[in-house]
């Protein structure tokens, strides 16, 4: 990010209608993002200082024709993503959110810390149940950060093919390389199955393998970050790679009640009459608050309110309960 001493002269010349000063101050701001390889933040910084344009709308499109592909689906193997979630987005605990908070400290420090002889965190490992946060997180570390996620898409990394998967896994840090990102690995356990288990085949070890040497000879300055909701399932190799470790777990009563006020922010509404629903609601993920919440508020939208009722309430929470009933009936 840019450094202290380059805002504050923004924000003043701007403040005294310095434009010269301003224009001149932003492009150093500028330059210093790309001496640090954040070439996509660089450029942009320089297309919104040029005309105004959307930065996500060129970013996306200059980067689409050299995305990486697999060669049998020909279907891009990443997808470039802005996010805009940030921690204030986040309902975990104060520990967890301390781990994150130091992640963003240290990469914004890369030179200082590299400098010295040491290097921040740069790969991260999210474990623990479905709807808990991890993609969530994933996306306010890239945020925070002030860079884009590169999400890689298991739908076409996995080709069926002997030897491709392993290529397309090569084809994604090769193609990472040329800039700064949060490199999201979802649904991880795909590629890093233990290579001790019986009931795998070869190719899963050549898989894990590919990762593996990818991952140790990647020296781009990314975070890059694994998420899996069966960690059991990992190669112990991979568990050594990474540099931090977070478990997100189910969401406490607390939490719950802190996520569905969060949520509904924009609405008017008994919020103490969630708290009643807690025993029905005790094998709700976050994400299975967030759908209670959604339900409220489509409700509320399509009825032309901005205050929810008790019925309201007891209606979505009647509707996601036999959702996460059905879902344990099927696992």
């Amino acid at each position: 990010m840019a450094r202290a001493d380059l805002l504050k002269k923004l924000f003043s010349s701007f403040k005294q209608d310095d434009k010269e000063t301003f224009y001149k101050i932003a492009n150093e701001i500028i330059e210093d993002e790309r001496k640090k390889n954040h070439g996509i933040l660089a450029d942009d910084l320089k297309m919104i200082l040029s005309n105004g344009n959307s930065p996500v709308k060129r970013s996306t499109a200059a980067f689409i024709a050299s995305m990486p592909k697999d060669a049998d689906k020909n279907a891009s193997l990443v997808e470039v993503i802005y996010p805009e979630k940030y921690f204030s987005d986040l309902i975990i605990t104060q520990e967890k959110l301390g781990q994150l908070e130091q992640v963003v400290r240290e990469f914004n420090n890369w030179d200082v810390l590299a400098s010295n002889g040491v290097f921040p965190t740069r790969r991260v490992l999210f474990y623990g149940p479905p709807g808990c946060g991890k993609t969530l997180a994933a996306q306010t570390l890239a945020s925070e950060i002030g860079i884009p996620m590169l999400y890689v898409r298991f739908d076409a990394l996995i080709s069926s093919y002997l030897g491709e998967t392993a290529s397309n896994i090569r084809k994604v840090f090769d193609y990472a390389k040329n800039d700064s990102w949060v490199i999201f690995f979802d649904e991880f356990d795909a590629i890093g199955r233990s290579r001790n288990d019986a009931s795998e085949h070869g190719e899963i070890k050549r898989v894990v393998n590919a990762f593996l040497q990818q991952l140790d000879n990647y020296k781009g300055r990314s975070l890059v970050i694994a998420a899996t909701n069966f960690e059991q399932s990992l190669d112990y190799a991979i568990w050594r790679r990474f540099d931090e470790t977070i478990r997100f777990d189910m969401p406490t009563n607390e939490e719950k009640i802190a996520l569905f006020a969060l949520n509904m922010k924009r609405f008017k509404g008994p919020d103490h009459v969630f708290e009643q629903y807690m025993e029905r609601m005790h094998a709700f993920s976050h994400a299975d608050v967030e759908k209670v919440c959604q339900f409220i508020m489509k409700q509320c939208i399509l009825e032309g309110r901005k205050i929810y009722t008790k019925k309201d309430v007891d209606y979505a929470v009647s509707k996601q309960e036999a959702i996460v009933s059905l879902r344990k009936t099927q696992y």
